[in-house]
């Protein structure tokens, strides 16, 4: 029985010197070799064991906000824009920033750079905008502009280095003059390009049709959406060229195309189910203390997804580029009553050119 009992204590000793030595070999565990749910779980003896189950798609609309010419800054000796700063940021866009900030993207085209660098442009009306300034489209909820346009190089390369430079620095995206912006929303990659389109070329037919093929491949755009910066200044009706240009964008494989430059509203297409905005005119415009018209939009546009296929339904909001009729305080308001009636019933009226176009009944 001794004998038994002095056996069973040697065992017992070696099996815990050999624990010992296991224990002092073993690389201790630390929460940073660790991720926080087991952290977690490691501190609460209670927690119930993780759950695993099949990742949430969530495929709810997304909406774009459309909106037309921002002139953010001055000219040589015209200084009205800058002398409503002491308003704040806010002010400029303050009366449809609930309807930017209720969307997911709102997209513009800034017209002019924002830079300290001076005017270089030998032309009648070189745009300048301070650096600060971009705090008029952040403070309003716009996520991306478009650069593709006649006043963006008004201050040289630098100038536009800078604005490229300021956007960024805000959190903004970009697109045109080489840039694309792409956005990720609940799942649906949306890519948007821009250009100058001042004539129908081969030369802009081939960069439009390999960028589009690019964004999609590379990139997995599902939806694209361009800007066109073309047209006549002050033309109610888009041109053949600007037309020949934009099916050619659609038969590339564009979704929603809009245009500026005109200063004025132009019409709007269905072109294979395809919307072409072909002039949304000014918005928040500097460049004119009191332009004889001073109707605007915002075109909406719903995007919807039914399993691999998207449906994109426009709507659109009428607007003034003024709060007054009597001059322009540079504040972009919705229309009410018999005014957004006749904003709209003048865009019918540019439409009747295509076979098809947008319902514009409110």
């Amino acid at each position: 029985m001794k004998k038994f009992l002095k056996i069973f204590l040697l065992a017992l000793m070696i099996l815990s010197v050999a624990s010992c030595g296991e224990s002092e070999n073993k690389e201790p565990l630390t929460a940073d070799m660790k991720d926080k749910s087991t952290v977690d779980k490691l501190n609460n003896k209670n927690s119930e064991p993780e759950k695993k189950s099949a990742p949430e798609k969530n495929f709810s609309p997304v909406v774009i906000s459309f909106a037309g010419d921002c002139t953010l800054g001055t000219y040589s000796g015209y200084e009205d824009f800058e002398n409503y700063w002491s308003n704040g940021a806010d002010y400029y866009l303050g009366n449809v920033k609930k309807i930017f900030a209720a969307d997911d993207i709102t997209f513009v085209n800034l017209e002019g750079p924002l830079t300290s660098h001076p005017q270089t442009a030998e032309k009648q009306f070189p745009m300048r905008g301070e650096p600060k300034y971009v705090e008029i489209l952040t403070s309003a909820s716009v996520e991306i502009c478009n650069l593709a346009n006649n006043h963006i190089y008004d201050c040289g390369e630098v100038g536009f280095r800078d604005t490229v430079n300021v956007l960024r620095t805000n959190g903004m995206k970009f697109c045109g003059e080489g840039y694309s912006g792409i956005f990720d929303v609940r799942g649906m990659k949306i890519g948007f390009l821009g250009y100058q389109a001042w004539y129908d070329t081969d030369e802009l037919r081939g960069k439009i049709s390999s960028d589009i093929k690019k964004i999609r491949e590379e990139a997995g755009a599902e939806v694209v959406i361009v800007e066109f910066h073309w047209g006549d200044e002050k033309a109610y009706v888009s041109d053949p060229y600007q037309d020949a240009i934009a099916h050619f964008t659609v038969d590339s494989g564009a979704d929603i195309i809009v245009g500026a430059h005109p200063h004025v509203m132009q019409g709007i297409e269905l072109y294979k189910g395809k919307i072409i905005a072909y002039s949304l005119g000014n918005f928040c415009f500097s460049a004119n203390l009191n332009p004889g018209d001073k109707e605007t939009f915002i075109l909406q546009t719903t995007l919807t997804r039914d399993g691999e296929k998207i449906s994109i339904t426009p709507h659109v909001i009428p607007c003034k580029i003024s709060s007054t009729d009597s001059y322009n305080d540079f504040r972009p308001t919705p229309a009410e009553g018999a005014e957004a009636e006749q904003i709209l019933n003048h865009l019918a009226d540019s439409s009747k050119k295509y076979k098809q176009t947008i319902d514009f009944s409110r």
